[in-house]
């Protein structure tokens, strides 16, 4: 399996990153929060918005998956980061009590990786076995 996402795999990415920039140019137009007395919670959620929004981007520009079996930087600690940024986000809904300011599209994004993975994992089960059986079709011709 190659190292590099496949274009399906770019264009969910890249869904992604626009749901998740989209969420923080909303959270910078809640007046509700900025004004109150949870602005560190304000700052914080902003804060995760961006960083997995970037890291989001990052992904799709170099076309490197967030999770899976390559070398790269990205790849063996993308992952890892996405998970703690979603975690900290759900620890600051959860301590400042900002129900109006969840963090949906920021906590299923964790799952998009592995989905992603997953699913092109299969695609290139299929076509290795696609090329296969079109190798033993030819040698039963011969």
């Amino acid at each position: 399996m190659p190292n590099r996402l496949t274009r399906a795999g770019t264009l969910v990415y890249a869904l992604v990153t626009v749901f998740v920039g989209g969420k923080a140019v909303w959270m910078i137009g809640v007046d509700v929060v900025w004004d109150g007395n949870r602005l560190w919670a304000a700052v914080l959620l902003e804060l995760v918005a961006v960083a997995t929004c970037a890291l989001f981007a990052a992904a799709t520009v170099s076309r490197r998956p967030l999770y899976g079996d390559g070398d790269h930087l990205l790849t063996q600690y993308g992952w890892i980061v996405l998970l703690s940024l979603t975690a900290l986000a759900l620890l600051v809904v959860a301590v400042s009590g900002l129900e109006n300011f969840g963090v949906w599209p920021i906590s299923p994004a964790v799952l998009v990786p592995f989905g992603v993975n997953r699913l092109e994992r299969a695609y290139f089960e299929g076509v290795e076995e696609t090329r296969r059986a079109a190798a033993a079709a030819r040698a039963e011709e011969r």
